[in-house]
């Protein structure tokens, strides 16, 4: 289910802004969610808000699921 909320949990903020760039203020990620379920081209700006998932045109996941996010 796509969710219009693009901000990431706060407590992965400090976690994605270590993490090497793609572009300006962009990193590249994959993220897991609380049901195991695996996202990988997720597009975070500034450390706090997705901005593309893969070619969705929408967030297709509850960024509050995530529990796990890793460098792409």
């Amino acid at each position: 289910m796509a969710n219009s909320s693009k901000a990431i949990p706060e407590q992965f903020h400090d976690q994605i802004a270590a993490m090497p760039e793609c572009g300006y203020g962009v990193s590249r990620v994959t993220v897991t969610l609380d049901d195991g379920t695996r996202y990988g081209d997720v597009f975070i700006a500034w450390g706090e808000e997705i901005v593309k998932v893969g070619i969705s045109e929408t967030i297709p996941f509850d960024p509050m699921r995530i529990v796990k996010i890793e460098k792409s």
